[in-house]
């Protein structure tokens, strides 16, 4: 019997009683012990899981209007009108059979220069591997990957798809790019977490790239159709940002082959060992524009950029391109929607998850994921974007001075030092909660029309930023007993330095972020003050 994602119990979940347990997509809607989040044994296969959720719903349950959407947010439609929905496009998301199969190429099978490929090579942080190597991958430690039950299978397929980096010639990266950045609003439960970030149908498609009129199912799900090399964006329909097929995939099954699989542990399950491949799948160039990541302007007249994750993790610093927006940068289609209606207040206290792989090349760094307050005003809503930027560009001089003085005190040759590492995080931890309370501070002081609160707004913020300086400079530069006096001298040298350039009185930083600024009081200095405000950082 054919495995279909609509109807089978594949998806793991954490349930509010705490059990982890296997559910069909239209079981997110459960009110009795609902599910919270997605529980899959690797971070990269939640993050496709939850976007899988989501794409279905857009796909075949948006509502008609925001009154729809809103009632059904407060009180989930029971599951078997949902699952009466998701039927609708149940013939797209077969994972086996002899004809068009979900994420999967519907001709390569055919192709006599198919190659095939141990499934373990599916699995992202494999790409490059034999997928039996030995050797350790990014979320597993040294292992063999020979087979994958029909669960972790479909949510390899979704993974690769939707994160496809660079992998040689003729394997194109996702619609988004190698690594892109997911961002979505998180709900307290799994319906939430998917609801937040679905939209009415007439919103969808009047924001996201395509053409709503074709109403063939290739033009939404690409892979029940010959593969096509270079769709424009307009030939396609808007939903297909959710679908993209760039790479040429088919699963190979075996009769009755079962296994443990090599992601989850189940035994005696069925599984897959193989698939076939073959390069120049779907080749997404063009104005396309996923509806849940940041955009950037690179150049007037050339496409937007998707922003991708770094190798840095999410500091605060790329807040202001995630949530609050620009002439050159645009946050995900969702958020920007979310801070524009209703649903702001319906969920007053609301999260921003954000998420993606670190590539470099075909190469995975890290998968990071973290989540924020999602802060936003419809109040003036270009000068609040500008005021968090000042915060970001504030705290940026300070990390940057910081690192300097760190290097100028650990030694006389302070370039051939790089610090970042030890730094970075470490700034940036320690100054997260204080930036969101200044960016708090600086909604609530437009939105009252407030220039002495967003002022003292500023000022706590450059106060939090010079402790934080100095704190990290003791720990990373301690005074002992037995220091030689040369090195004496350097650490006292540079924190003297640190002190002055990071103090909330520094003009540098007081103009950064339009506070005033007193006239110096002119005096002979001891020693000519390193100013590091050109330090390059990474």
């Amino acid at each position: 019997m054919a495995y279909n994602l609509i109807d089978e119990r594949w998806i793991p979940v954490e349930r509010r009683s705490g059990r982890i347990e296997m559910i069909a997509p239209a079981e997110i809607a459960e009110r009795d012990d609902p599910p919270l989040r997605v529980a899959s044994p690797r971070p990269d296969f939640d993050g496709a899981l939850l976007e899988f959720l989501i794409g279905l719903l857009q796909t075949a349950a948006a509502p008609a209007t925001e009154r729809a959407w809103e009632k059904e947010f407060k009180e989930p439609p029971p599951v078997k009108v949902l699952l009466k929905r998701l039927d609708a496009v149940r013939d797209a998301f077969f994972l086996d059979g002899d004809g068009p199969r979900f994420m999967q190429d519907l001709t390569v099978a055919k192709d006599p220069k198919a190659s095939t490929e141990p499934i373990g090579a599916l699995l992202v942080d494999r790409i490059g591997e034999s997928g039996l190597s030995e050797g350790p991958s990014l979320f597993a430690k040294p292992a063999l990957f020979p087979e994958l039950g029909y669960p972790a299978a479909a949510a390899a397929l979704m993974a690769m798809q939707t994160y496809a980096p660079s992998g040689g010639r003729g394997q194109f990266t996702s619609l988004r790019g190698g690594g892109p950045l997911t961002t979505l609003i998180a709900g307290d439960d799994l319906w939430r977490s998917a609801w937040l970030n679905v939209l009415p149908r007439p919103e969808f498609e009047a924001r996201v790239p395509g053409d709503e009129s074709v109403d063939a199912a290739p033009a939404t799900f690409p892979w029940m159709a010959r593969t096509k090399a270079k769709p424009p964006p307009k030939s396609i329909h808007p939903l297909q940002h959710l679908w993209g097929l760039p790479r040429r995939i088919r699963l190979v099954f075996e009769r009755d082959a079962r296994g443990t699989c090599s992601v989850t542990g189940a035994r005696d399950v069925p599984v897959v060992r193989a698939y076939l491949g073959r390069p120049e799948g779907t080749n997404y160039k063009g104005d396309f524009r996923h509806p849940w990541t940041p955009y950037k302007l690179l150049k007037p007249g050339e496409p937007w950029n998707p922003k991708k994750a770094s190798a840095d993790g999410l500091p605060y610093r790329d807040w202001p391109q995630l949530v609050t927006g620009g002439e050159e940068r645009r946050p995900a289609t969702v958020v920007s929607y979310f801070a524009n209606s209703r649903r702001r207040e319906l969920v007053p206290h609301a999260r921003l998850a954000a998420f993606g792989y670190a590539m470099n090349n075909m190469k995975p760094l890290r998968w990071s994921r973290a989540e924020t307050p999602l802060i936003a005003t419809s109040v003036l809503p270009d000068q609040f974007g500008a005021d968090v930027e000042a915060l970001v560009s504030a705290s940026e001089e300070i990390r940057r001075t910081l690192s300097f003085q760190v290097k100028a005190a650990w030694s006389d040759r302070p370039g051939d030092l790089d610090v970042f590492d030890r730094v970075n995080p470490a700034f940036w931890s320690r100054t997260e909660p204080a930036f969101f309370d200044a960016v708090h501070a600086l909604k609530v002081a437009l939105e009252a029309d407030d220039a002495k609160a967003r002022d003292a707004a500023c000022e706590a913020w450059l106060e939090a930023l010079h402790r934080a300086a100095l704190e990290l400079f003791d720990s990373l530069v301690p005074l002992v007993a037995d220091i030689a006096a040369p090195d004496l001298q350097r650490i006292v040298l540079a924190r003297r330095d640190l002190q002055q350039f990071t103090h909330p009185t520094w003009p540098r930083l007081r103009k950064a972020l339009g506070l005033t600024v007193d006239e110096p009081v002119k005096a002979k200095p001891q020693k000519k003050a390193r100013n590091p405000g050109k330090e390059p950082h990474p």
